[in-house]
């Protein structure tokens, strides 16, 4: 039977724990990783009428987007409105988990989504994540110790790029030593200058490493005091990160691309900044209240800024940069996101009843 466990290792493939943003609380919140699962309801909030939903249908799991507790707490009881939530749920056995920032940045996520819909070309994130700091090691070895030298290195954890392990540059080359009194040539005299074929040999290696990497460089080495460097490298980019740019197949005006969402996400009405019959090319998407990164998209080239929810300053901020906002609002520019996830967990698990909360509504209702 399908485990809880098994769920979420598939979800940490799809949307790594990596992407989760800092202040995020992600991950399973509440429940037993090895009991096993038949039904999972996916929500994008967990609110009380969810709850009873997912008790209803008798569900082992609930997947929300929105973080269910989000802050820490320091009591859990039915005094409160999230605490009742919860402790309903843990009396009849049923687990909560949320991917919550971590899908909407994750490969094929919801803000790729959305500029699917839109038919855009991903031209990547708003804010491109870094990746792990790395340090190249440069040592020389003699030839007949390079092998015993490498060895010793890639089991360290030196070597690693992407998918591949053991990576390596050598070049051979001339060292030069001179010994003093006190000092013990594996090749050559003390009291002269030697000069030595060597190999020069490269690896990169985590910076979290480097201590171990380097005790064993010196374990292995044939020298007395083997000859290295230790460079900090710049760290690269990941091309993933937060929110998407995207690149419409043909000019568009914000009227036409507001009414492709409408009809893709059931909106009935959209909210914007700018001039309407406007011809953009360049949008920038970030589901829920992502405005934060409004400025950063705009330097980056977006003409239309796509989010959830802004303040009226954001949108008075578009309009004086001669740009335009389009919200969609919070639930309908995420909420068919948890839809396709569902989907997918359905495909993956056969087994598994999963289904997408017919309880839950849009809490924004235009009069």
């Amino acid at each position: 039977m399908t485990k809880i466990s098994d769920v979420i290792s598939w979800f940490d493939q799809v949307a790594p724990r990596s992407l989760a943003a800092g202040w995020d609380n992600t991950g399973l919140l509440m429940g037993d990783w090895a009991i096993g699962v038949s039904k999972i309801l996916f929500c994008l909030t967990l609110t009380n009428d969810v709850a009873d939903e997912a008790v209803n249908l008798k569900a082992q799991l609930v997947v929300t987007h929105h973080p269910l507790p989000f802050k820490p707490i320091k009591s859990l009881n039915t005094g409160d409105l999230d605490g009742a939530i919860l402790w309903k749920l843990a009396n009849n056995g049923i687990s909560v988990f949320s991917l919550h920032t971590r899908w909407d940045d994750a490969p094929e996520g919801i803000n790729e989504l959305l500029l699917k819909i839109a038919s855009c070309r991903i031209m990547g994130p708003i804010v491109s994540s870094q990746g792990s700091e790395e340090m190249k090691l440069v040592t020389f070895v003699p030839k007949d110790g390079l092998e015993k030298v490498s060895a010793a290195l890639f089991d360290a954890g030196a070597g690693h790029i992407g998918n591949y392990k053991e990576c390596s540059f050598v070049l051979e080359g001339t060292g030069t030593f001179f010994g003093n009194d006190q000092s013990s040539p594996v090749v050559g005299e003390k009291g002269k200058r030697e000069n030595v074929a060597e190999q020069r040999l490269e690896v990169v290696c985590p910076v979290s490493k480097t201590h171990q990497i380097v005790s064993a460089l010196k374990a292995a080495h044939p020298y007395e005091e083997p000859a290295y460097d230790l460079v900090l490298l710049k760290s690269k980019p990941t091309g993933i990160g937060t929110g998407r740019i995207g690149l419409l197949q043909q000019p568009t005006s914000i009227a036409q691309l507001a009414g492709i969402f409408k009809s893709e996400l059931g909106i009935n009405k959209v909210v914007f900044a700018g001039n309407a019959h406007a011809l953009i090319s360049r949008i920038a998407v970030v589901c829920g209240s992502g405005a934060s990164l409004m400025s950063q998209a705009f330097t980056q080239g977006a003409e239309c800024f796509v989010t959830g929810e802004a303040r009226f300053h954001d949108l008075v901020s578009a309009k004086e940069q001669g740009k335009a906002i389009l919200l969609l609002g919070h639930y309908k520019s995420e909420r068919f996101g948890m839809e396709s996830l569902a989907e997918k967990v359905r495909m993956k698990f056969p087994k598994v009843e999963v289904v997408a909360s017919k309880s839950e509504t849009d809490p924004q209702i235009y009069l």
